[in-house]
């Protein structure tokens, strides 16, 4: 049974300030009050950056453990509806919250790597923007371990390209040990490290690192990818 949120009792709440904000929830015995944490920053079909218009939405499953709004990108040359999907997150100080987890239908825009990374390593920008796709369908449990091997496509093909002679080594080993002895870099072995340990998590069945995710994991990948550019720039 689905169950109706008034686009109305949204009314006032602006960008910005929706972090831990109620709003009221109809269903059949009347209405209940629910939080959300935000809206969507991002089109999912125009692939730009928006403050998007709140057009309606529904509390469905039969325990209430998901909120479907509906959304319009305001964007003149877009102007399309897409959903914005919410799962419940129980809290253990504060009341439960509904989060953004995913947006739906997406037109998938691949990242952009530029001529160094390409040339270091074309498998890493593949598995990149494959496991990008899968986050932007929601698919976060194998999105985590694409991520993950994106790194070490791309630490790989890194050290193989430095050191030639020790490729059979490379393809061997583990990924932490090629980071640590192999890697001579400062900032790109700091950043890789951290990044493989995140990695790891999104692999493993017991998560180490509770208070991260798969966009702190993105974000370290991003600056593994910067500082290599840089190293390779300035040889």
């Amino acid at each position: 049974m689905l169950y109706i949120i008034s686009a109305r009792d949204f009314l006032g709440i602006q960008k910005g300030y929706i972090m831990s904000k109620t709003i009221q929830v109809r269903y059949e015995e009347g209405l209940t009050e629910v939080l959300i944490d935000s809206f969507p920053d991002m089109c999912p079909l125009c692939n730009i950056g928006i403050d998007p218009r709140l057009i309606n939405g529904v509390l469905t499953e039969g325990h209430f453990n998901r909120v479907e709004l509906v959304f319009q990108c305001p964007r003149s040359d877009c102007l399309y509806l897409f959903i914005g999907y919410y799962y419940l997150q129980h809290q253990r100080v504060s009341r439960d919250i509904f989060v953004l987890h995913h947006t739906k239908p997406t037109n998938f825009l691949s990242s952009e790597f530029g001529d160094i990374i390409r040339f270091v390593s074309e498998d890493f920008i593949n598995i990149y923007n494959q496991s990008e796709q899968a986050e932007k369908l929601g698919l976060v449990e194998i999105a985590g371990p694409g991520f993950r091997k994106s790194l070490e496509f791309l630490i790989k093909d890194y050290v193989t390209l430095k050191k030639p002679d020790k490729q059979e080594e490379v393809k061997k080993s583990l990924l932490g040990s090629i980071i640590a002895s192999n890697i001579d870099d400062a900032r790109i072995q700091t950043t890789a490290k951290r990044a493989a340990w995140l990695g790891n998590d999104e692999t493993h069945y017991y998560r180490k690192w509770e208070n991260r995710d798969i966009k702190d994991l993105k974000i370290l990948i991003k600056l593994t990818v910067s500082w290599i550019e840089s190293v390779q720039l300035t040889r």
